[in-house]
């Protein structure tokens, strides 16, 4: 009995899952920087708040525009370019020294990170058409968000308590560089 191959389209699935769990660890994970800003620089919680509002207005901004971009593109290089827009914000995050800068390095992070979205279910979903298991491959690429959500928050929390805020920072910019491996998976064309 010949052996059968496994669907390169689950390979994507793994790579998609893992682009979606960088996601979850960008979105979630702000409430842990929140009391950390407020002791260093004497902001009130409302104040600090507002640099995930902007966060979260890049993010809806970029997420409209990822899926423009990935209905006419290939996903390997808008993902890239998104991974290196959400780095370079996180990077600047850590550098913060007044309240318009967190505003506008957490607006560039959520520029970058509305990438992260849109593009893993549109080329799982292009790789699963018509096929059975097409619905399990979008599950599984969702449900990275919520493992990057429980799995990296109380790591972030812990070197938040044991080194400060910025330092974290700057580890969650290098995850989310740390997506340049997985878009070659990504590159090639759905069957």
């Amino acid at each position: 009995m010949p052996r059968q191959r496994i669907f390169y389209g689950w390979f994507v699935v793994a790579a998609c899952f893992a682009v979606m769990g960088t996601l979850g660890e960008a979105l979630f994970s702000f409430g842990v920087f929140f009391k950390p800003l407020e002791e260093e620089f004497g902001w009130s919680r409302s104040v600090v708040s507002s640099g995930y509002t902007a966060f979260i207005a890049g993010y809806a901004v970029s997420v409209a525009v990822s899926g423009r971009l990935a209905d006419r593109y290939r996903p390997r290089l808008i993902l890239i370019s998104f991974a290196c827009l959400a780095g370079l914000g996180l990077s600047l995050c850590s550098q913060v020294n007044n309240i318009d800068q967190l505003r506008f390095f957490s607006l560039i992070t959520g520029l970058g990170s509305g990438g992260t979205f849109p593009l893993p279910t549109a080329t799982v979903q292009r790789w699963f058409y018509n096929r059975r298991s097409a619905g399990t491959a979008l599950a599984v690429v969702i449900t990275g968000i919520g493992v990057g959500q429980m799995g990296f928050t109380p790591l972030i929390n812990h070197f938040v308590i044991s080194y400060g805020w910025r330092m974290p920072t700057c580890l969650l910019a290098s995850s989310s560089l740390s997506l340049f491996p997985y878009p070659r998976c990504l590159s090639g064309k759905a069957q």
